[in-house]
C-alpha cells in the first residue's frame, strides 16, 4: 500500500489568493443585495396581484415545456429536438427532463451534475475539467436550444446550470433531428428567457475543500408594455478538491434579450462568456502487477505546476413568428469559440512495487482554437385531413465545426517517485506539430404525426443528411493540403412510431429511430465502406398520475450498431462492414409528485450490451466497459407547510451502481456494486429567503468512479462532503 502525505499549503498560494478576490467580492455584493431584497420584500403593503394573469403565464410557460416557475420535477412537455412542443405521454420513446425546481433543489450547478442524476446515463470522470457521458453503451450526444452540436459533450466544456431552465434528455437515437451522431441519446440544453415581470435570485454557497460559489440573476421588461424582456446572470465559484494541490477558478457572464417586434414575432439574443482555469487530475496510476495502489484518495500523482485553461464564448440569435392559423415558424443560429490551453506532465506506466517508482513522466503543451457554427430552421403547426387534426414539421440544419491544434513534448523525466511528482520541473516546450480540421453537416427534415383514429396516433418523418470532413497539417509544420476524411451524401435517417392512448392519461407506444456514423476505412474496390448504422426498436408505456403532477414511464430497447468495420481476411489491407453489436435493456422511471408536498424523481435501467461480431472479441463479448448493467438513481424533497415545523424540508439521495471493469483486469482490479447516499435539509425564513444543507456520500462509501490503465484514470468517488446554500429571490 502507498500511503500519501497531505500538505497542509496548495500550489500558488498568492496566486489563488489574488483569484479569490473577485469571487469574495461578488459573495459579499450578493450577500447585500439579497438583504436588501428581504427587508424590500418585508416592507412591501400586499397588492391584489392579477392572480389570473400569473396563472396564464404559468400555464403557457407549461405548454412551451419552461419549467422555471413551475416548482415541479416533471415536466408535461418536451421539445425533442428543440422544435415545436411535444407533450410527454406522446412522445415515442424515453425522455428525462431535469427542471429548474431540480435543479435549485439539489444545487446542482455543472452539467456533469446535471446529467449524472438522469435515468441511465453515465457520466465518467475525465481529465478534472469535464467528463465522459455515456448512456446505452454509447457517448451521449448534444444539441443547445436546439441546434445541434456534433460531438460536443464529452470531454469539451460546458457552461454552468446557471443559465438553463432545463436539461432535456433523450435516450437512443436522435438522428432525424442531430444527423450524424451517436445512438446512445441527445442532451438539450434550454437556455431561460428574458423574464416577464422584474425579479431575480442571489445563490451563495460554500461547502467542503474551500468550495465558494456566487450566483447572481436578474432580469425584467426594459419597456412599460413588456416587449422587451431581460435577463442577466453572473456566476464565480473557487475550489479546492478531496485530492492534494489541485484547484480551480470559474467565471461565466451571461445576457438574454427578447423583443417582441411585432405582435406575433419575437427577437431573441443572448451572448455568454465563461473561463475556467482547472488543475488536471486523471485520476491515480496503478501498480505494474495490476493492483491499485491502494492509497488515500487525496493522493494527487501530478507536478503542481500543470493547468489546463479553458476561454468559451458563445452568441446565439433566434427569430419565431407566429401565424394565425396556429403554424409558426423559427430560426436559430448560434456560434461558439473555445480557447484550450493545457500544460501538463503525467505518469507513462504503472508504479513499481518495490520502488514506489515509475519508469518516467511525460510532459507536454497544447493550444487549441475552435469554432463552433450552427443554423437551424423550421415551420410546425397543424392541419386537418380527413376529418381530424394532424401535425407536421419541416425544417434545415447547417453546422460545421473548425479546430486548430497545435502541440510539442518536452523531455521525459524518468524514474520518479509517484508520492513526489514536483521533482518533475516545468520547462519550457516548444510546438512541433500543428492540425486543422473542418467537419461540416447539413440536413433537411420532416415529420408527421397523424391522428389515425381517436386513440391512436402514428408519427413518421426523416431526414436527408450530408456530412464530410477535412484536415491538414499547419504551422509549426510545413502546410499540406486538405486530407478528405470521413464522408456521407445523401444519407436517409427514417424515424416512424406509434402511441396508442387508453385514456387521456395512459398511452402505449412503439418506434423505430436510427443514426448514422460514417466512416474511413476502404473496400478492396477502392470505396469507402457504408457509414455506421445505430437502428433502435423500443416499446414502453407512459402514464400521467395526480393530474399530471407524477409522471411513469417503462420502456424496452433494442439498438443494433451495423456496418462496423471488419478487416477483409482475403484483402488484408482493406475492410468488409460486417462487424456488429447489440445494445438492449430495460428501464422505469417516476418524475414528479406523487403526494402533496413531496417531489421525487426515481430511475433503475437494466442494460445488456455485447459484440455480435467482431474480428478480436468472440460473439458476446460485453461492448461497454464502462457503463453498469444495473443502476438505481432516487432523489427526493419533502416539505413541510403547516404546523410549527412549517418551512422546514428534507430529503435525500441514492445512486446504486453494479460494478464496472473499465480498463481494469477482472479479478484484480476492478469496481464492485456500490452505493452511495446523500441527505439534504433545508428551511425557507420567508418567501423570498431559504437555506439548504446536503451532505453528499453520506456514508463515506470508498469506491471507484472510473477504473483506468496502469499510468492513470483510476479515479476514486468524492468522500464524504457539505455543501451549505443560502438562495435569495426577489
Amino acid at each position: 500500500m502507498i500511503k500519501s502525505t497531505t500538505s497542509s499549503g496548495r500550489a500558488h498560494g498568492s496566486e489563488r489568493h489574488d483569484r479569490l478576490r473577485p469571487v469574495h467580492a461578488l459573495l459579499a455584493g450578493a450577500f447585500l443585495a439579497a438583504s436588501h431584497a428581504s427587508a424590500e420584500e418585508a416592507k412591501r403593503p400586499p397588492v391584489d396581484t392579477a392572480i389570473s394573469d400569473l396563472d396564464t403565464i404559468k400555464v403557457e410557460a407549461q405548454r412551451l415545456g419552461t419549467t422555471e416557475g413551475t416548482g415541479s420535477y416533471t415536466s408535461p412537455v418536451v421539445t425533442w429536438g428543440g422544435k415545436a412542443p411535444v407533450p410527454v405521454l406522446g412522445l415515442p420513446n424515453s425522455m428525462s427532463v431535469i427542471t429548474r425546481q431540480r435543479i435549485e433543489d439539489q444545487n446542482l450547478v455543472t452539467v456533469e451534475d446535471a446529467l449524472r442524476e438522469v435515468t441511465g446515463v453515465t457520466v465518467t470522470p475525465w481529465d478534472g475539467a469535464t467528463s465522459q457521458i455515456r448512456s446505452r453503451g454509447y457517448n451521449l450526444e448534444s444539441s443547445y436550444d436546439g441546434i445541434p452540436a456534433y460531438g460536443a459533450l464529452s470531454a469539451f466544456q460546458q457552461f454552468d446550470l446557471a443559465i438553463y431552465d432545463r436539461v432535456e434528455v433523450l435516450r437512443g437515437p436522435g438522428g432525424i433531428f442531430q444527423g450524424s451522431g451517436q445512438p446512445g441519446g441527445v442532451a438539450n440544453f434550454v437556455r431561460k428567457r428574458g423574464r416577464e415581470a422584474f425579479g431575480g435570485s442571489i445563490v451563495l454557497s460554500t461547502g467542503s475543500w474551500s468550495n465558494y460559489r456566487g450566483e447572481v440573476d436578474i432580469g425584467g421588461p426594459l419597456d412599460a408594455a413588456g416587449r422587451v424582456r431581460s435577463r442577466f446572470i453572473a456566476s464565480a465559484q473557487e475550489r479546492d478538491y478531496f485530492y492534494d494541490t489541485a484547484d480551480s477558478s470559474k467565471r461565466l457572464l451571461h445576457g438574454t434579450l427578447d423583443w417582441d417586434i411585432a405582435p406575433s414575432t419575437t427577437v431573441s439574443l443572448s451572448a455568454t462568456h465563461q473561463s475556467d482555469d482547472v488543475m488536471p487530475y486523471m485520476g491515480q496510476p496503478a501498480f505494474t502487477d495490476q493492483r491499485f495502489l491502494g492509497a488515500s484518495r487525496a493522493l494527487y500523482v501530478y507536478p503542481d505546476w500543470v493547468i489546463q485553461q479553458w476561454d468559451k464564448e458563445a452568441i446565439t440569435l433566434d427569430l419565431e413568428h407566429l401565424f394565425d392559423n396556429g403554424w409558426s415558424i423559427k430560426g436559430r443560429a448560434s456560434r461558439q469559440r473555445l480557447d484550450w490551453y493545457y500544460k501538463d506532465s503525467y505518469p507513462t506506466g504503472g508504479v513499481n512495487p518495490q520502488r514506489g517508482t515509475v519508469v518516467s513522466y511525460a510532459r507536454r503543451q497544447s493550444d487549441s482554437d475552435e469554432i463552433r457554427e450552427g443554423v437551424d430552421l423550421f415551420a410546425a403547426g397543424a392541419f386537418q385531413a380527413w376529418g381530424r387534426d394532424h401535425h407536421a414539421m419541416v425544417g434545415a440544419t447547417m453546422e460545421e465545426y473548425e479546430s486548430t491544434t497545435r502541440y510539442g513534448q518536452g523531455p521525459v523525466v524518468r524514474d520518479v517517485p509517484v508520492l513526489s511528482p514536483n521533482v518533475v520541473p516545468e520547462v519550457p516546450i516548444s510546438y512541433t506539430s500543428g492540425y486543422h480540421s473542418i467537419t461540416r453537416q447539413s440536413g433537411v427534415y420532416g415529420q408527421l404525426r397523424m391522428a389515425l383514429t381517436d386513440r391512436l396516433t402514428g408519427v413518421a418523418g426523416g431526414r436527408w443528411s450530408n456530412f464530410d470532413v477535412k484536415s491538414r497539417s499547419v504551422s509549426p509544420q510545413p502546410l499540406t493540403a486538405w486530407v478528405d476524411g470521413a464522408q456521407a451524401h445523401g444519407e436517409f435517417t427514417p424515424y416512424a412510431g406509434a402511441v396508442f392512448h387508453f385514456t387521456d392519461n395512459v398511452t402505449a407506444y412503439a418506434s423505430y429511430a436510427d443514426t448514422f456514423i460514417p466512416q474511413t476505412q476502404r473496400k478492396v474496390s477502392g470505396e469507402a465502406i457504408d457509414p455506421r448504422i445505430g437502428k433502435q426498436l423500443e416499446i414502453g408505456a407512459k402514464a400521467s398520475v395526480r393530474g399530471g403532477a407524477l409522471n411513469l414511464a417503462a420502456a424496452a430497447f433494442q439498438t443494433k450498431d451495423v456496418n462496423r468495420s471488419y478487416p477483409d481476411l482475403e484483402n488484408p489491407g482493406f475492410f468488409l462492414q460486417a462487424g456488429e453489436v447489440e445494445v438492449k435493456g430495460w428501464e422505469v422511471e417516476a418524475s414528479g409528485s406523487p403526494l402533496p408536498n413531496l417531489d421525487l424523481t426515481a430511475g433503475y435501467t437494466r442494460l445488456l450490451t455485447r459484440y455480435v461480431s467482431h474480428q478480436t472479441f468472440q460473439e458476446g463479448s460485453p461492448f461497454t466497459l464502462f457503463e453498469p448493467d444495473h443502476t438505481l438513481k432516487l432523489f427526493a424533497n419533502y416539505r413541510i407547510e403547516t404546523g410549527a415545523l412549517r418551512g422546514l424540508s428534507f430529503g435525500g439521495g441514492l445512486h446504486v451502481s453494479s460494478g464496472i471493469l473499465g480498463t481494469g483486469v477482472a479479478g484484480v482490479r476492478e469496481q464492485g456494486g456500490y452505493a452511495v447516499a446523500s441527505a439534504h435539509a433545508g428551511y425557507r425564513f420567508s418567501e423570498t429567503l431559504q437555506m439548504s444543507v446536503a451532505v453528499n456520500n453520506l456514508f463515506d462509501r470508498h469506491y471507484f468512479e472510473r477504473v483506468g490503465g496502469l499510468n492513470s484514470y483510476n479515479t476514486p468517488g468524492e468522500p464524504r462532503n457539505v455543501l451549505v446554500t443560502l438562495r435569495s429571490t426577489f
